[in-house]
């Protein structure tokens, strides 16, 4: 389910960003937060399975949880490239299951 708000002002809509954020912090488990280039991992987006590659981490204290990855599925399976918040992660997998997912076109 996508969920939108509404904000009168740029700033009401930064600040809104900014407590999500935090709040999507304080759920990050230590297995996630230590997700480093080269890992792969699942994820899932409603009924979608994700398949991730960390490609990056960021300097930035404040983006700390982020990872830059490309992600892949049945609705993507060339790759897209962009920000994941670690909290979303559900487990780590190997390279081998990945490299499955991908010859099956991100069938599960």
């Amino acid at each position: 389910m996508v969920e939108v708000e509404f904000f009168a002002t740029h700033e009401e809509a930064m600040a809104r960003l900014e407590e999500a954020r935090k709040a999507a912090d304080a759920r990050v488990k230590p297995w996630q937060a230590a997700l480093k280039p080269g890992e792969r991992f699942i994820n899932l987006a409603e009924d979608l399975v994700i398949f991730g590659e960390v490609l990056e981490t960021y300097e930035e204290p404040r983006l700390k949880h982020y990872r830059f990855c490309r992600c892949f599925s049945v609705a993507c399976p060339e790759g897209e490239l962009g920000d994941v918040h670690v909290s979303v992660v559900l487990a780590p997998v190997s390279r081998a299951f990945f490299e499955a997912m991908r010859e099956q076109g991100w069938e599960v």
